[in-house]
């Protein structure tokens, strides 16, 4: 049986809630946008300490979000048949 991720209530579509355990040597927080278009991937991190907080990296995130989704091209969905 597999173990299910933990959703994140943080996170929405392709944007998604980056918290390293506190206990990590390393502490990373932000927003990360991630896309895949054909064989296109597009990520880019949001973190909260360069944009002001946690807000201001959910906004820098998804009007990033906003800004790709224009350039790329729609979502091609494969159907069986």
């Amino acid at each position: 049986m597999q173990r299910r991720r933990r959703l994140n209530p943080d996170s929405e579509a392709n944007i998604r809630r980056i918290d390293t355990k506190a206990r990590a040597r390393k502490q990373t927080h932000g927003f990360q946008v991630h896309f895949l278009r054909g064989d296109r991937v597009v990520t880019k991190m949001f973190s909260d300490g360069l944009y002001g907080g946690k807000e201001g990296a959910r906004r820098a995130a998804r009007k990033f979000k906003r800004t790709i989704l224009r350039r790329l091209p729609r979502r091609k969905f494969v159907g069986l048949g």
